[in-house]
């Protein structure tokens, strides 16, 4: 469970870090179990395309940078699929939105040393909109994390803004106007992060990575939570995705069958 003044930070700020979440063995297990898994089935890219690079990044990098993504590293690794359930993590989602949270996504966000892609500006959101505040996006970082190899920089209160419009389409990633948002005239706060902490923010919360030009890889893991009373937007409600109760129950309100 939070504190009150993490939960508070939360609520105020649209993130928390919380340190050592994970011990140093469930980290050695993850770790080797991430190495495996980009090593058998990963892909590198040079990240998301779209012409924000070109505010980002200068002219002779922005065809250079490397990344490699992942989505449901559970689909190769039991390991990463017990993570869904893990108590210490469920139980900090807990305390941010309430008792009862369904489980979403996961996906890895890993970047190669020395010229690892940035992401722009923008919102979580945009990826995977319900309609309702109730998701939090959790940050397990099995890499120390330093502001030079890209740490999360994150726009304080901005959750409190909703949804924002974002820049779309087949040519791009969703990510917020960089006439608007950028972090050369946008404050945002630098995160860093030890082997273990995870950061947990507001899926409204505007944030940026910069490029890692450290030596090291820097590889973190983000799990989608939310609760059961909020949907996908533009979707048939009743439709299959991903909703597994990871914590509490799902209430179903439209019968009141009387079982005892």
């Amino acid at each position: 469970m939070l504190t009150e003044n993490q939960i508070e930070s939360y609520h105020r700020d649209g993130y928390v870090k919380v340190e050592s979440l994970f011990t140093d063995e469930e980290i050695e297990e993850l770790g080797s179990e991430m190495i495996r898994v980009i090593s058998e089935w990963g892909n590198e890219s040079i990240g998301w395309h779209g012409p924000w690079r070109d505010m980002y990044l200068p002219e002779n990098e922005r065809q250079n940078t490397k990344a490699v993504f992942m989505h449901n590293p559970h689909f190769y690794s039991a390991a990463w699929g017990r993570v869904i359930f893990h108590s210490r993590l469920v139980e900090a989602v807990q305390s941010l939105v309430g008792s009862s949270v369904q489980w979403h996504h996961t996906v890895l966000h890993a970047k190669p040393p020395e010229l690892g892609t940035p992401f722009p500006m923008h919102q979580d959101y945009p990826f995977y909109p319900h309609d309702g505040p109730g998701f939090v996006d959790c940050l397990v970082h099995l890499d120390e994390t330093p502001l030079e190899s890209g740490c999360l920089q994150i726009v304080p209160g901005s959750h409190k803004n909703g949804p924002l419009e974002h820049i779309t389409g087949s040519h791009t990633a969703p990510h917020l106007p960089t006439d608007k948002y950028h972090p050369d005239f946008i404050d945002t706060v630098s995160i860093p992060a030890k082997v273990g902490d995870v950061i947990f923010f507001s899926y409204y919360a505007v944030h940026w990575s910069n490029v890692n030009r450290s030596g090291e890889w820097r590889r973190s893991v983000r799990f989608g939570y939310h609760t059961p009373d909020i949907y996908p937007v533009g979707k048939d409600r009743d439709e299959p995705y991903n909703n597994i109760v990871a914590g509490g129950f799902k209430e179903n309100r439209k019968t009141n069958t009387d079982l005892t």
